[in-house]
């Protein structure tokens, strides 16, 4: 069986490289990135994609370009799409790092989530092999990882898209690994978001020394990505709020549809304005 999508490689560097299966569905992680960094003997990845058998197709990748093992998995946050790949690679050795409060999500959801998914004949392949993981490293704040040459700046977001975001930091690369703190022409998902803690941590990143910001969904860019974030945040809130105060509700929707016309992942759209409502 394959993820029904074919999965495309962007290589940001000899040192980086993101990935993703692309699209807006569950089947295709709903495009979500997993980012690889290639240090000497040891890759460092983050976010392994949403079931084992979209994991395994990135290890197969990984393996063509004669890749380092993956010795460490870090998770920005529990969604499936980001977080259930991660058993894939612990089976195959890799240390699994995540914020304690996602690995408390991940306890909570992830069972009747798989359970829920297997039941649908359409994807129940993606997983059948899908088990529950915890995480072999929990974390409470920030810490430096250091593998194979790799310092990576693992920073806790606060309560942003969801309680137990990371943000991955690599000074020496110029590249900041933003999880959904950020999406580039996706909505994002804001079901778990404390959208005032989401501008807060946007506001902080911007503090930080990159040259380059990998999303959670959409194509890697420069720093501007992070300022289009949160002014996307400030038109759809208005936007929302416009149509909620005009007796509109039901049209919310559509009117953030049509501020971001090209935008993809209107499955979250029914989120985003009951959190700005």
């Amino acid at each position: 069986m394959t993820t029904g999508s074919s999965l495309t490689e962007d290589r940001l560097s000899d040192a980086v490289s993101t990935f993703t299966y692309g699209g807006e569905t569950l089947v295709t992680s709903y495009g979500a990135n997993a980012v690889a960094f290639f240090g000497e003997g040891a890759t460092v990845l983050v976010d392994p994609f949403v079931s084992p058998v979209s994991a395994a197709g990135l290890d197969a990748l990984l393996r063509a370009r004669s890749a380092p093992p993956v010795t460490h998995v870090v998770l920005t946050h529990h969604h499936t799409d980001h977080a259930l790949g991660a058993g894939y690679f612990a089976a195959k050795g890799a240390a699994v790092i995540a914020h304690e409060k996602a690995v408390a999500r991940m306890a909570e959801e992830h069972p009747g989530l798989i359970a829920e998914r297997r039941r649908d004949p359409e994807i129940a392949y993606l997983f059948e092999s899908a088990t529950p993981h915890v995480p072999s490293r929990i974390v409470s704040g920030g810490f430096l990882l250091e593998a194979g040459g790799l310092r990576l700046d693992v920073l806790h977001a606060g309560h942003a898209h969801t309680p137990g975001d990371l943000v991955i930091h690599a000074a020496d690369l110029g590249v900041l690994v933003a999880g959904d703190l950020v999406s580039a022409g996706y909505h994002p998902n804001l079901e778990d978001a404390d959208v005032a803690g989401l501008r807060a941590a946007l506001e902080r990143l911007r503090l930080l020394p990159f040259r380059t910001v990998v999303p959670g969904h959409g194509p890697a860019g420069g720093r501007e990505i992070v300022e289009e974030q949160l002014r996307y945040l400030d038109t759809a809130e208005r936007t929302v709020r416009r149509a909620l105060e005009s007796g509109a509700a039901a049209d919310a929707r559509e009117a953030v549809e049509r501020a971001f016309p090209r935008f993809r992942l209107g499955v979250v759209l029914p989120a985003l304005v009951a959190r700005f409502r």
